[in-house]
């Protein structure tokens, strides 16, 4: 007859292979939780461990000889881990899911997401809560790596997109050499704020451009862009061109009266370019309306309003003229708020090389052409001192690829100036013998007025060049018969 048992001592009556089929499925029941990848960690109604298995111990570095008999708060309360799981199942009797992090041992800083879920007696307590663990350190990592990813790729769109509409604006300048690009950075920090910008360097080296960017970057770039030549004006038509005039101020105004530039440029920028020309008398003028922002016309009798950022450029010593009394001081540091200096070509020789390509890609295009320039060109270019800058690089650039035959502009199509023939192109002065100094000096004359001349194509421009006004270059042409019987285009 089978063998009857009865569990703790009372109760059903148990056969023995009822046991051994309870002792089969308990362990069972120990290989699914093992096989569990998961933590499992289960305690009684009271919150005492009584079971954990081995994914438990792996990721919270704690063994099971240690946690199994201790109450879930205890090993909170010794600081193995943030918070538990179980303590807060039991405490809200519902399932509590709460992240944790493990606070000593050798997996202290480790991560884990824990889901406390409480298992109902038929009275209604609470028999037992069964905790299911999961190490989330790498998931909580790479979480936080792809928000860092997905902000510094905000950030650099935006900076990409910010990068590529100031390049569309930046229109013709190319800047290769570490120089020319702090001039660049430091014109589109110029351009984001009001202030009045003077722009400084040689002539030619693209003061207008620079002039020009800090437009199209700035929130004006809307509006209009005034440019006028303080220079290229005579003194008795500047101060109406630049203030305006009211109908009937002078003989010949018209009947309606004018805006002047200050008007005009309302909203956006004007560049006075040559501010150094600018004569006295009308330096006080702009300095009121750098101050005021309001302009009297000629024969005006009340102010007008004006909303113009003023930028201005010269190729003076502007502090070197406040010395000799030519240039008003307090209008000096009123215009110099932001300065930018461009520097000569000579001192960026790293810029010829694309600056030469992009002018002649211009002129290509301008005429149809696909001419190339040979490496002996480039090489003549890099050595050469560049007296006019980008300017004379233009210049010469043009009248190459216009008077060269073929494809390919050769060192025999340099002009002579710049080839050699006519004596060295890096800006010396080649005497040869001991002459008479007032000799020396008209030889020098003679050439200067010569290659600008025929660089340029007008009086006009050479004095522009050569910083001496037009007369000087008219009345020295005829003394050493530069021109031609039939003169120059442009006079």
């Amino acid at each position: 007859m089978e063998e009857k048992s009865k569990p703790n001592g009372g109760g059903k009556d148990w056969s023995q292979a009822e046991m051994e089929e309870i002792r089969r499925l308990n362990r069972e029941l120990d290989s699914i939780i093992e096989a569990s990848y998961d933590g499992i960690f289960i305690t009684d109604g009271q919150g005492r461990v009584i079971r954990v298995n081995s994914s438990w111990e792996r990721i919270t570095g704690v063994s099971r000889k240690y946690a199994v008999g201790k109450t879930a708060q205890y090993m909170v309360s010794r600081g193995l881990y943030s918070r538990s799981a179980a303590v807060a199942a039991l405490k809200e009797k519902k399932r509590v899911t709460t992240m944790l992090e493990m606070t000593q041992g050798k997996k202290r800083g480790q991560k884990i997401i824990a889901t406390g879920t409480p298992i109902w007696g038929e009275e209604g307590e609470i028999k037992m809560v069964v905790v299911d663990v999961r190490d989330v350190t790498e998931l909580v990592s790479l979480k936080q790596q792809l928000e860092e990813t997905q902000r510094l790729n905000q950030r650099y769109t935006a900076q990409l997109g910010q990068m590529r509409a100031q390049q569309a604006r930046y229109d013709d300048i190319v800047t290769g050499s570490g120089i020319m690009k702090r001039v660049m950075e430091i014109t589109a920090q110029a351009a984001r704020v009001d202030s009045t910008v003077l722009i400084t360097g040689e002539s030619g080296v693209g003061k207008e451009v620079i002039a020009r960017a800090i437009h199209r970057l700035s929130p004006r770039s809307e509006g209009p862009m005034i440019t006028i030549n303080c220079g290229a004006i005579p003194e008795n038509l500047l101060e109406s061109e630049l203030f305006g005039y009211e109908a009937g101020a002078f003989t010949g105004a018209n009947k309606q009266g004018k805006p002047g530039m200050f008007e005009l440029a309302d909203k956006g920028t004007l560049f006075l370019d040559e501010v150094g020309e600018l004569p006295i008398n009308l330096q006080v003028k702009l300095l009121r309306v750098l101050q005021d922002h309001e302009v009297m016309r000629v024969g005006g009798l009340s102010p007008i309003a004006v909303d113009t950022r003023i930028v201005a450029a010269t190729n003076k010593d502007l502090l070197e003229m406040v010395g000799h009394g030519k240039f008003r001081e307090d209008l000096f540091y009123r215009l110099n708020v932001v300065s930018i200096e461009v520097p000569p070509l000579r001192e960026r020789r790293e810029d010829i090389p694309p600056l030469a390509l992009h002018c002649l890609e211009k002129v290509n295009r301008k005429y149809g052409f696909q001419k190339r320039l040979s490496p002996a060109v480039i090489d003549r270019f890099l050595t050469y001192s560049w007296p006019g800058n980008v300017r004379e690089l233009e210049n010469v650039i043009e009248r190459m690829v216009v008077m060269a035959g073929g494809e390919e502009i050769l060192a025999e199509h340099l002009p002579a100036y710049l080839s050699g023939r006519n004596g060295p192109a890096d800006g010396r002065v080649d005497v040869h013998g001991i002459i008479p100094l007032k000799t020396a000096l008209e030889q020098v004359e003679r050439q200067l007025i010569s290659e600008a001349l025929e660089m340029y194509g007008s009086t006009r421009k050479a004095a522009r060049v050569l910083e001496v006004n037009q007369s000087t270059i008219v009345r020295k042409a005829g003394k050493y018969r530069i021109l031609s019987s039939g003169g120059l285009e442009g006079l």
